[in-house]
């Protein structure tokens, strides 16, 4: 059977198929008329009007801040739309609200509280206090965590200290003698409990009590300063300790001894 008789039996099968079924064949041309008529009546309803270009506000995600996020969800909660370019549709903007009350707000405090030098000045003292505070607290009750350690005497000097020329100059210590003494270090754990009642002398002459306080690069620099500041007088010896107590910048100590821990 060649193709033209195939499609003249399929058409004849399908208009017997109509013929039988009458309400089956009525509704298939009706509903695509009412469907057409629905349309055009639609259209008639609902005249055509011209949209402009639309471009809407950006949302900005919570990487960017929490104000541009939440200024994203509450100030574009209506989804509107401009026929201009909005502002941050440019390179390196987050947000379009970067002018109004709350964001300017925002940035003046942040400039005012964190920006400002004296109130970093303040943010600095009371982490250096609060490390302190946990230094010490280790110091007076487990000791043994930092024994053997200690925080260098030129390492927490001033910047303009005047212990070195003073040494030179006024003592008269040799330049060996004093590059022994401020490149040793000093135990802070045996001062957790003050100052210790001892004379300046006596330290200065012992073997045993220097080596308790202080750790010297090595043990002949050890002997040599023993050796010079047992022959100054105990009057010398409080004005080197004066000295050395004046010229100790305190927050160099409170910025090295994390690194005791």
């Amino acid at each position: 059977m060649n193709t033209r008789s195939q499609i003249r039996l399929l058409l004849w099968k399908n208009w017997t198929l109509r013929k039988r079924q009458k309400i089956r064949f009525l509704v298939e041309i009706l509903w695509p008329v009412v469907l057409f008529i629905g349309l055009v009546w639609l259209r008639k309803a609902n005249p055509l009007y011209k949209q402009h270009e639309c471009h809407f506000p950006n949302k900005a995600m919570p990487s960017t801040g929490i104000i541009p996020w939440i200024q994203g969800i509450f100030c574009n909660a209506n989804n509107p739309c401009f026929k201009h370019p909005t502002r941050a549709e440019g390179s390196g903007v987050v947000s379009n609200y970067n002018n109004c009350i709350l964001a300017r707000f925002w940035a003046d405090s942040n400039e005012l509280l964190f920006d400002d030098p004296e109130f970093q000045q303040l943010g600095r003292v009371w982490e250096d206090m609060a490390v302190m505070n946990n230094f010490m607290d280790t110091i007076c009750n487990t000791p043994e965590q930092i024994a053997g350690r200690g925080l260098k005497i030129e390492d927490i000097l001033k910047d303009d200290e005047m212990l070195t020329a003073f040494l030179l100059r006024d003592v008269g210590l040799s330049e060996s003698v004093v590059h022994q003494l401020v490149n040793a270090q000093v135990r802070p754990e045996q001062f957790a409990h003050g100052v210790p009642d001892l004379h300046l002398k006596d330290i200065a002459c012992s073997q045993a009590l220097l080596e308790r306080f202080i750790i010297f690069p090595s043990r002949r620099g050890m002997y040599g300063v023993r050796n010079a500041m047992c022959a100054l007088t105990q009057q010398r010896l409080q004005k080197i300790e004066d000295m050395l107590y004046a010229n100790v910048d305190f927050f160099k100590i409170f910025r090295l001894c994390p690194d005791l821990l």
